[in-house]
């Protein structure tokens, strides 16, 4: 697998993923999530993007459900069902 660098300082990209890191979530697993969210951010355009988004950690732990919507909220600033 290609490894992306992100642009984005260190800092904030530390504190956009922290809720997912103090949820248990190793470095390769955030990357993954992060990763199928670009995907779904694509695929879906508007159109069903916030249950898309959902469906990415819906086989996950409620721990983790959790943190990936604190992760949502931070790099969008916008809510989603369930918050």
């Amino acid at each position: 697998m290609a490894v992306v660098e992100s642009t984005a300082p260190r800092q904030l990209t530390a504190w956009l993923v922290q809720p997912l890191v103090d949820a248990g979530l190793d470095p390769g697993e955030i990357q993954v999530l992060v990763t199928r969210l670009g995907f779904e951010a694509v695929v879906a355009g508007d159109r069903g993007l916030d249950v898309r988004i959902l469906d990415v950690v819906g086989d996950r732990p409620r721990e983790v459900r959790a943190a990936w919507l604190e992760v949502i909220d931070r790099m969008t600033g916008r809510r989603l069902p369930g918050r």
